[in-house]
């Protein structure tokens, strides 16, 4: 049995989360560990939920797992909530396996060379001076290491909070346990996740030091939130980009996308979450992520042109014509993400009816609007997910859904829902492999692999969506078929 790929994080098990709200160094920390481990699942344990701009770039990345922390074991009580979070490490990998990462971790590498181990711990100081601290545990579900060490805190003494009990369970115990059980247990040294350590020394080396750590042999590095704290509370991806640091370097590829000032004093979330999703699509059409097509300022990518995208066109204007003649009156139709234009210039071109094509990106918005506007045409900026829709006929959403996280498609679904001509169109992969309706971050990308054809789409059938829907058109390709439905509400 392999150690799985699944990543568990434990945070917010105090109202006011220890002085210490989920923060930019706390977002990049994850980001590193998805990055790197590619994890197939992401659990995130919480008693009390972060509210914070970067807690709502983290959401769409992660399961929330909502517990109440245990208030004792074994009869003992748990009254710190850092020892409360130790025990709901524990029973987390004895029923899942995985990988447990504090939230001040940041992964530098893949953690694969690892899962064929049992349990997996690293020492804390040079040959385990202080323990093997469990800020990093991997261990196969049902794991007898990790089962001996919850069942070790039948004799907890850390209700006594001087400090000679205060680690004892977390750090001092499971490197004796290891030395006891060497066959249950792979220890690694010091410099797989703890180095540099806590000393004023090292959060120097992380925080302050110009000179580049060598992490050639590390997995990670953990940040010893308690001491470093100071030099991340209030950090901006400016101040990030601005500073010559271990942490500083190691940050900034998670933050690049990110305006100088994001997250800082007087931030609201709701804020954050709109920047993020329109510099998302800023940067794809910047970068010619969904490629390029000659001199073209802007491409919305090979959907938006060939047989697929005339075989929408056909269905949508028999649609359209149908409704046409029930409300004997040209309609008035709204494209959200209508992108480069190329599809909607089909669509009024063979109308009569009125024309307004919605997009995200202000710069592309203009464009269109010199370029293309005229008497029945024009183009807005709009965030479906936080701008009120214009009220309209009909409304259609080609291909845009696929590109946002499930909390963003379900508020776009709640606006449309009192409209009744809705056709929203998505690309679904020819294989079908893993769960239904997986989570993702808002980007250029798609929930399945559209290179191979394999995974799972957004299938607005399916929970958390549950729509009914009516196929009105279907185009199947060499690794995806896009499928455009009615909903019928």
């Amino acid at each position: 049995m392999k150690i799985p790929k699944i990543l568990h994080y434990c945070f917010g098990l105090s109202e006011d989360f220890g002085g210490k709200p989920w923060s930019l160094m706390h977002y990049v920390c994850l980001r590193s560990a998805i990055e790197h481990i590619k994890p197939d699942s992401v659990f995130f344990y919480y008693e009390f939920e972060p509210d914070t701009v970067w807690w709502g770039l983290t959401e769409p990345l992660v399961t929330k797992v909502k517990v109440e922390a245990p208030r004792e074991i074994f009869g003992h009580p748990l009254l710190n909530t850092a020892h409360r979070a130790d025990v709901v490490r524990l029973v987390a990998l004895l029923d899942r396996g995985g990988i447990y990462l504090d939230a001040d971790v940041m992964v530098h590498r893949s953690f694969d060379p690892l899962l064929n181990e049992s349990a997996v711990l690293g020492q804390e100081g040079v040959n385990g001076q202080y323990g093997t601290a469990n800020a990093v545990i991997l261990a196969q579900p049902h794991s007898l290491f990790v089962t001996r060490w919850l069942d070790q805190y039948n004799w907890f003494r850390g209700t006594n909070l001087h400090r000679p009990f205060w680690n004892e369970h977390s750090v001092q115990l499971p490197f004796f346990m290891s030395r006891l059980f060497p066959n249950e247990v792979t220890v690694l040294d010091h410099r797989a996740f703890f180095w540099p350590l806590w000393t004023e020394q090292g959060i120097e080396q992380i925080f302050r030091s110009h000179e580049p750590i060598d992490i050639s042999e590390s997995y990670a590095t953990h940040l010893w939130e308690t001491f470093g704290w100071p030099y991340v509370k209030n950090l901006t991806p400016g101040a990030v980009r601005a500073l010559d640091s271990n942490f500083a370097r190691w940050a900034r590829p998670y933050v690049e996308h990110l305006p100088d000032e994001f997250g800082g004093a007087g931030s609201k979330r709701s804020e954050g979450e709109a920047h993020v999703r329109r510099a998302a699509f800023q940067r794809t059409y910047a970068e010619g992520l969904w490629g390029s097509e000659g001199d073209r300022r802007f491409f919305s990518g090979a959907g938006s042109r060939g047989y697929a995208a005339d075989a929408y066109v056909i269905a949508i204007l028999a649609e359209l014509d149908a409704l046409r003649t029930a409300a004997q009156r040209p309609l008035k139709i709204v494209d959200i993400g209508c992108g480069d234009f190329v599809i909607g210039a089909e669509i009024a071109r063979h109308t009569p009816d009125t024309y307004i094509g919605c997009d995200i990106v202000p710069e592309l918005v203009e464009h269109n609007q010199a370029v293309h506007s005229g008497d029945r045409v024009s183009f807005q900026i709009l965030d479906a997910v936080a701008d009120p829709l214009p009220e309209a006929d009909v409304y259609l959403v080609r291909q845009v859904l696929q590109h946002l996280s499930n909390a963003d498609i379900q508020r776009i679904i709640e606006k449309l829902r009192d409209h009744p001509a809705v056709y929203i169109t998505e690309g679904q992969p020819r294989v079908t492999l893993g769960p239904i309706n997986p989570d993702k971050p808002v980007n250029h990308e798609v929930r399945f692999d559209w290179r191979t054809g394999v995974g799972r789409g957004v299938e607005l059938d399916q929970s958390p969506y549950d729509l009914k829907v009516d196929l009105i058109s279907r185009v199947v390709g060499e690794t995806e078929a896009i499928n455009s439905y009615k909903i019928n509400w």
